[in-house]
């Protein structure tokens, strides 16, 4: 056999292990602790990443206490027969490191700084904004405005019914502008974009992305280091060509820095500079606490935390 042949027929060989699944994989899971309002503690896990941000955003507007979102990853050879045992068996190893990590020293500190009642310093700002707003519908200025709503609620500025009527008012503007039905192109992408303060240049800087996982990455990247950013603005685009998609990524970011303009960075500086509803020495105790008490992992998640409360 030619050494052409030997390579097509090794090629072919390897194509075939392959499709068998004969190699490993990088096999990841995803996962974060938390505790239920009767004290039980609860994993959420998935080897879907986006699946597993989406169920922390929604435990954190129910104000749970967590730990912030952590992965665990090996290599494996995944056969379709086993995939599912092995998967729970790489969960149960994360569910393992979460529970090592985080006590329950961290979870009754976490309940204490979240017992903290709201201020209502955010209130008026909002309902400024609401009324510059109400009677014309502009769906992604509402997408705007409800990332706002939420900040403040998060960073404990807007009590609990505030918060709710101006969610049922989002919900019924909502309603109210649903969208006449469109003719759409053959080919769709939807773009993604924050903004987030740079202390050192003293401005906001923009992040644009057309995956919806990468830019979820990079929002989290920013909570760990601490950075103050917006909500994340996504927008949807159809055109006939796969090759005009730089010029609408071209277009996206110039229709984001159009929405987030000064006004709107101005009110979300407003509030990401408002001063913190929890007390300072409540924190410091609550720190020292955790640092006596904890591993150096539990410390790092309090801290995520008071970076999301704007303490830090």
């Amino acid at each position: 056999m030619t050494t052409s042949l030997r390579d097509v027929a090794s090629a072919e060989m390897v194509r075939t292990l392959a499709e068998m699944n004969c190699f490993e994989q990088d096999c990841v899971v995803y996962g974060y602790s938390w505790k239920k309002p009767d004290g039980q503690r609860m994993y959420s896990m998935s080897d879907d990443e986006l699946l597993i941000h989406k169920a922390f955003e929604e435990h954190t507007l129910e104000r749970c206490c967590m730990t912030p979102i952590r992965q665990w990853s090996t290599r494996s050879i995944l056969k379709e027969e086993t995939k599912e045992d092995l998967f729970l068996y790489f969960k149960l190893q994360l569910a393992k490191e979460l529970k090592e990590q985080y006590n329950d020293v961290y979870f009754e500190v976490l309940q204490t700084l979240q017992d903290v009642y709201s201020d209502n310093q955010a209130e008026e700002l909002l309902l400024e904004w609401k009324e510059e707003m109400d009677g014309y519908f502009d769906p992604d200025e509402l997408m705007l405005f409800e990332g706002a709503v939420e900040y403040a609620y998060i960073t404990k500025h807007l009590p609990p019914k505030p918060y709710r009527r101006l969610c049922q008012w989002i919900q019924h503007i909502r309603k109210q502008m649903m969208r006449k039905m469109q003719m759409h192109d053959i080919v769709e992408r939807t773009f993604y974009g924050v903004a987030y303060w740079d202390k050192d240049s003293d401005r906001f800087n923009f992040i644009v992305n057309a995956n919806d996982k990468s830019m979820h990455d990079r929002v989290k990247e920013l909570d760990h280091q601490g950075k103050q950013h917006t909500s994340i603005y996504q927008k949807t685009y159809w055109f006939n060509r796969s090759n005009d998609v730089p010029k609408y990524r071209k277009q996206f970011e110039a229709d984001l820095k159009e929405l987030m303009d000064e006004a709107y960075l101005n009110r979300i500086r407003a509030l990401q500079n408002l001063p913190s509803a929890i007390p300072a020495e409540l924190w410091e105790d609550c720190l020292a606490k955790v640092k006596a008490n904890c591993s150096e992992e539990a410390v790092q998640g309090l801290m995520f935390w008071g970076h999301k409360w704007n303490i830090v």
